[in-house]
């Protein structure tokens, strides 16, 4: 009966005690440097593979200043290339060759989650960004919105999961706004 009474009298303070692991992904003050891959989707005959480099300076914990550019090896899909070998016509799209956007990210949530015997620290951000994207044709205006996680990697490294919406204002056969899908993983460093 005395291990019970014992037991009932320091559970409350057991219970009481809250361990808070600090926060391991420091943004605040911090410069975020990746590359990686990504792909623009925009049905519009071209697949466009590509890579991404990013660098993001954090002034706050929550809020960063983002420059992205995009190089794209972009060529005909398949069924525009039959096309053009049955009838000489080529799509009015035009050919992605760059990105060029800056913009800012904004942290929505911080977390964490056990993977096996260790422990992952991230972030689920969206962004918003400005820019041009470089066509064959023509510079044209963008602008993107963007959610994505961020994942430490060690000490000072990440990786970054992004997915885009890109729209763009395009001159064809007459003006539109050509909408596509921008997914990016990237790795990097903090500074």
């Amino acid at each position: 009966m005395k291990l019970l009474l014992l037991i009932a009298a320091l559970s409350p303070a057991a219970l009481a005690q809250v361990r808070v692991e600090q926060r391991l992904l420091v943004k605040d003050g911090h410069l975020f440097v990746s590359a990686g891959g990504t792909w623009l989707e925009r049905n519009d005959y071209y697949s466009s593979p590509g890579v991404v480099l990013s660098a993001v300076y954090y002034p706050r914990e929550n809020d960063g200043l983002e420059l992205r550019t995009a190089l794209f090896a972009s060529s005909m899909s398949g069924s525009a290339g039959e096309v053009l070998a049955a009838t000489g016509l080529k799509p009015d799209a035009q050919r992605p060759v760059a990105l060029l956007l800056a913009g800012w990210r904004h942290s929505l949530a911080y977390g964490k989650i056990a993977v096996g015997s260790g422990v992952v620290h991230f972030d689920v951000q969206s962004g918003l960004h400005l820019g041009t994207l470089i066509t064959d044709v023509s510079a044209t205006p963008a602008l993107s919105a963007s959610a994505g996680v961020v994942a430490r990697l060690g000490s000072h490294g990440f990786a970054q999961l992004d997915l885009a919406l890109l729209v763009s204002r395009e001159q064809r056969t007459s003006a539109v706004l050509a909408l596509g899908a921008l997914p990016l993983l990237t790795f990097g460093f903090s500074l």
